[in-house]
């Protein structure tokens, strides 16, 4: 598997990248995955990924772009946006010159809050060589009653007043800072149920960043994933998202937390990974 790192913009002074896994004659490969990461969009890294799941996308002939995006609150959801539609423009510019593909098709691949990015993209930012949606235990509705109160399951920790938890906030917007570092500043914004105050402006855009009916009715060919014991983002959100969708494979994992994935230890992230890989040769081999 070989790893390439390339610039697809900058906000202000800060480097926008995008880490570029394929294998040798990744020219040919079906389709490339765009992935954003997870972290409440205020922490994590684009290249959080287990490699067991990075490799196993490659050596399928998939090849994965993970996206830096700038994270709130030091932004906030607007701009967030305009950064991942500048790095899709920049892969479908770039494709062939900068990456070396024969197809410009993209999935839109996301984890938690990279799975809200990629449900919003999806929606309303549509592009024809676009063939699907990945989100794995992602949301779309920013009004969810269980983002805007007290969350019992982050109360069960130690609290951190908003105060305390904002001194993580930097003065200057960043891509990238560790869960060890800026968990609190997540963990106190569901304690308190202000988490979203820090991804936007006002409350009228929790509506705004939310998708309607309608909006996900026209999604294209979906794959979600989901644990029904998740504490973090209710299995209801994808449940419902099942439902409404109209072209969708939904996978659900018994007794594991949210990021199920992320123990590559149990036998239900590998599963769940060659579930998807089934659904992504399904769909390009009809394209």
């Amino acid at each position: 598997m070989i790893k390439q790192t390339f610039l697809y913009s900058k906000l202000d002074e800060l480097d926008l990248s995008m880490t570029f896994y394929s294998n040798p004659n990744g020219s040919s490969a079906k389709a490339t995955l765009l992935y954003f990461h997870g972290g409440g969009l205020l922490y994590g890294t684009k290249d959080d990924l287990p490699e067991i799941y990075c490799k196993l996308l490659v050596e399928n002939d998939y090849n994965l772009l993970t996206v830096d995006y700038p994270l709130a609150p030091e932004v906030k959801l607007p701009t967030i946006i305009t950064c991942i539609k500048e790095a899709i423009n920049w892969f479908l510019e770039h494709y062939q010159s900068a990456l070396g593909l024969e197809n410009s098709d993209y999935f839109l691949f996301g984890r938690s809050a990279g799975g809200f990015l990629s449900y919003l993209l999806s929606a309303r930012y549509a592009c024809p060589e676009q063939k699907g949606l990945i989100s794995f235990y992602g949301y779309y509705d920013l009004t969810n009653s269980a983002f805007n109160q007290p969350s019992s399951y982050y109360n069960q920790f130690p609290k951190i007043a908003p105060l305390t938890a904002q001194e993580l906030i930097y003065p200057n917007p960043i891509t990238e800072v560790s869960i060890n570092e800026r968990f609190s500043l997540y963990l106190s914004g569901r304690q308190f149920g202000n988490w979203l105050s820090y991804l936007v402006k006002t409350p009228s855009e929790k509506e705004t960043f939310s998708l309607t009916d309608v909006e996900l009715a026209k999604l294209p060919p979906a794959f979600l994933a989901h644990s029904a014991a998740d504490q973090d983002v209710p299995v209801e959100v994808s449940r419902i998202a099942s439902e409404k969708l109209s072209n969708v494979t939904y996978e659900e994992v018994e007794h594991l937390p949210h990021d199920f994935d992320g123990d590559i230890t149990k036998n239900e992230g590998l599963q769940t990974y060659n579930a998807l890989i089934k659904w992504l040769d399904s769909l390009v081999s009809t394209a």
